[in-house]
């Protein structure tokens, strides 16, 4: 069955909305986050409307390779719509794991991660964090189904979390706290780092051929480390560049190939993206460990 077909239908969105039983309140927090976004990003990105669906599943409605807690955007050939957001209706392993690993690493600053991410209990309840990721993950809706010719997959991901961090930043301050913690906690480890660089895969050579494909597949936490130094850059950019560092990334790869495919390098993108972009972001590729 081709995922979300089978699930309960929420109106009332400019995309279609799926869920699984008993996650209606999750759906309708992606929704509204989603349709505040969506219509953000319309207006910045030449008025492209994508056509997607949102669907917020339970374990048992997972389908991916990803564990389940990793949202994605997925456009497929046979999904109910061109392009579909697939969320978390909630905790499950990998966000355990990832608070695990953090309370290893750093268990100084952990405090700060509970403080901010509380359960109520006493542990750590990252969901206010991943219902913000609903609007990075509709970033690659619009890069993907918006004619967006990113030429590697690492500028795609920057390209999401830096439109991420523009909407929280310009439309919703008041959850930039709960989006900058986790990703800050992250990056301030030295034994996290140390450990990555050890054991996994660090730079930006190494994500485009071990995390779409290939040997030696990267683990999910690998790509979290990722993912907190990607937040940090975006915040950087636009500390630097406000929202139009974003429109500037958006229209100068906007349905334009700037480089061949062989041409295709850290090295020859970090001064096209210096002086068409932002300084900020070509110097952080170009400096990138």
């Amino acid at each position: 069955m081709t995922m979300g077909s089978g699930l309960a239908l929420l109106d009332g969105y400019p995309f279609e909305v799926r869920y699984s039983d008993g996650s209606l309140t999750r759906a309708r927090v992606s929704a509204d986050v989603a349709a505040d976004a969506y219509v953000y990003f319309s207006h910045l990105f030449s008025e492209v409307e994508p056509d997607i669906a949102v669907i917020v599943v339970n374990q048992v409605d997972w389908e991916s390779k990803q564990p389940y807690g990793l949202p994605f955007f997925n456009d497929d050939v046979g999904q109910i719509r061109p392009g579909i957001v697939v969320m978390p209706a909630g905790s499950g392993e990998f966000w355990i794991a990832m608070g695990q690993e953090l309370s290893e690493a750093s268990p100084s600053e952990y405090t700060t991660l509970l403080a901010t991410y509380p359960d109520g209990e006493g542990g750590l309840n990252l969901q206010p964090f991943f219902d913000l990721v609903t609007i990075h993950e509709l970033a690659h809706a619009f890069e993907v189904l918006g004619d967006l010719r990113l030429p590697t997959f690492w500028l795609g991901e920057i390209f999401a979390n830096l439109a991420l961090h523009a909407f929280v930043a310009t439309k919703q301050p008041e959850s930039l706290e709960t989006l900058e913690v986790l990703s800050t906690v992250g990056v301030q480890s030295p034994s996290l780092d140390a450990r990555i660089r050890a054991e996994g895969y660090s730079t930006l050579e190494d994500l485009e051929a071990h995390y779409t494909g290939g040997n030696d597949p990267m683990s999910p936490l690998n790509y979290v480390w990722y993912q907190y130094r990607w937040q940090r850059l975006a915040a950087e950019v636009f500390d630097a560049d406000g929202e139009d560092g974003l429109v500037r990334l958006w229209d100068f790869f906007h349905g334009t190939n700037h480089l061949k495919s062989g041409e295709v390098t850290r090295a020859s993108l970090a001064p096209l993206l210096r002086t068409e972009v932002s300084e900020t972001l070509g110097r952080a590729v170009q400096d990138w460990r």
